[in-house]
């Protein structure tokens, strides 16, 4: 064997083991979730196969949105909640013009007399995701504890069903249209 075919055939056998190498230290953990050499665990690849089991959420109840605006005199409430089933998220931001009390919280309508409380506080403002937890009502009830009119801004999107007002001592469902 010439020196030249020796070269190409030590060429080949060592790009053919160091691809080997590659593909059972970082491709496998990282892929298959699989880890003959430890080294999935030891560079953290061996979490990346299992993170889309839980990336996706199909839903059965249509994308809404809702913007809604209220006002609130000094030392006066009202309640704001959606209908929503086990699992369905709801992405909100709020702004008020002033300090209000609030109470972030959902009653559930499968149990009866059970509601849980999940934020309270006073602010001029809150946003995030909140994910069902149960069949219910889900929202907030917001107070104006100060001696000037506030206005507040209620945006949301997700998958409720349909919104209900709550204000002096009268309810009001408001049917809302589906994102398209």
């Amino acid at each position: 064997m010439s020196d030249d075919r020796k070269r190409l055939a030590v060429a080949i056998s060592s790009a053919f083991f160091g691809a080997l190498l590659l593909f059972l230290a970082v491709i496998l953990p990282a892929e298959f979730g699989r880890d003959p050499l430890r080294t999935g665990a030891l560079l953290g690849l061996d979490t990346m196969s299992n993170t889309t089991a839980d990336a996706l959420h199909s839903q059965l109840e249509i994308h809404k949105s809702d913007e809604v605006e209220f006002i609130l005199e000094p030392f006066q409430s009202l309640e704001y909640k959606y209908l929503m089933d086990l699992g369905q998220a709801l992405v909100f931001s709020w702004e008020a013009e002033g300090e209000l009390y609030f109470d972030m919280h959902a009653d559930n309508i499968t149990v009866e007399n059970y509601d849980e409380s999940y934020l309270q506080g006073n602010a001029s403002s809150d946003q995030g995701m909140y994910e069902a937890a149960f069949n219910g009502m889900h929202g907030w009830f917001w107070e104006n504890r100060g001696f000037e009119t506030v206005t507040l801004t209620l945006k949301t999107s997700g998958f409720y069903i349909h919104a209900t007002e709550y204000r002096g001592g009268s309810s009001m469902d408001r049917e809302l249209q589906p994102v398209l």
